[in-house]
């Protein structure tokens, strides 16, 4: 029998610069969204997460066009957690066919938010996302209606998601100027194989606004999780059925011919060393990620119920980090992202992961 707890104690984070803790890992159903099949997956996940710990909850409305919403909704009321011990996130830009039913207009900010909180059989989240940046909506008017929907007891907190840091600052700023509420999180793609973002372009908002993270594709789609270490797609596996936009960019960006042989060597070698640790190659991908103190919390995604306690495991690892395998990690990978330059020294800045792991 597949156990589901893990011995490690769960960790708990500050949401960026806001007095909200989240455990270190998270759940996100968005692998679980498009079929109704999927909610037994999705409740049952849910349970294992929550006996372990995990306290925040991760959705969107356009995920399986509102069905992640209306079964997360579902699964919380069958399981019958009281809504104070939990962290509940939606996201908002598309859902619907209507004109207005798009982006980060008020008028689908608000609505959709509405719409979202029907779908979970909530009556606020803990959170909610600008889920992808809108250049055509004045920037005043995403951020005065995501205040609103605070002001409204809609929301507790917002935040944004794959938006460039210019623009987050740019809200911030525009925040602190109106006197609205400010957004406190990111919610980004990080793993070994896609770094620059997160540890380059966000170090600013991270170390002058103290911004959290919420970061999901830990597993870089999968590829991190050393089934595809032979260069081949198995049967059954994440690539051979979810073929949607993300994978497809993943394993183009990852596999691509000219990349294909870099790759493959740095995923064995991630293979070998966490065998020598004594922990699966996913486990030393998702330990690595929230080594960064940066990351506030890791969502995880799941398509079979044993990988939940197998995941969780890799909290033991997180747990004995140090220097030797930060540095051996850092070897194999080679990725380091190009350090900014301190004009005063005259010399590069230390990385900002160097900065934000902890021993």
């Amino acid at each position: 029998m597949v156990s589901t707890t893990s011995s490690a104690k769960m960790e708990y984070r500050y949401l960026g610069n806001s007095g909200l803790k989240v455990s270190v890992f998270s759940f996100g159903n968005w692998l679980n969204s498009n079929k109704q099949e999927d909610y037994e997956i999705t409740r049952d996940a849910m349970k294992i997460c929550y006996d372990n710990g995990i306290n925040f909850f991760d959705t969107a409305e356009i995920y399986g066009a509102g069905s992640a919403e209306n079964q997360m909704g579902r699964a919380f009321k069958e399981l019958g957690y009281r809504r104070e011990d939990l962290v509940v996130s939606t996201k908002i830009f598309k859902c619907g066919g209507g004109i207005n039913d798009t982006f980060l207009s008020r008028k689908h900010i608000v609505e959709g938010l509405r719409n979202s909180l029907k779908r979970l059989q909530m009556d606020y989240v803990d959170i909610v996302y600008c889920h992808r940046p809108d250049y055509d909506t004045p920037l005043e008017e995403t951020v005065r209606a995501m205040s609103y929907v605070i002001d409204q007891g809609m929301a507790f907190y917002w935040g944004t998601s794959e938006w460039p840091a210019d623009r987050i600052s740019k809200a911030i700023e525009l925040c602190e100027r109106l006197n609205l509420h400010k957004p406190v999180v990111e919610q980004p793609q990080y793993s070994m194989l896609f770094r620059t973002a997160f540890e380059k372009d966000y170090r600013r908002v991270f170390g002058e606004y103290g911004y959290g993270s919420t970061i999901w594709s830990p597993l870089a789609g999968g590829l991190l999780a050393g089934k595809y270490n032979t260069g081949t797609i198995p049967e059954g596996s994440r690539y051979a059925v979810h073929q949607g936009l993300e994978a497809v960019s993943v394993w183009n960006q990852t596999m691509s011919e000219d990349k294909r042989e870099g790759t493959l060597t740095k995923l064995r070698a991630l293979g070998e060393l966490a065998k020598e640790l004594g922990f699966t190659q996913a486990q030393l991908a998702l330990a690595w990620t929230i080594a960064n103190r940066d990351v506030s919390t890791c969502i995880l995604g799941f398509t079979r119920l044993e990988q939940v306690a197998e995941n969780l495991k890799a909290i033991e690892l997180y747990q004995q980090w140090n220097a030797d395998i930060e540095k051996k990690v850092r070897d194999i990978l080679g990725n380091d992202p190009e350090s900014d330059m301190d004009w005063r020294k005259w010399a590069p800045q230390p990385s900002r992961r160097d900065q934000a792991v902890r021993y």
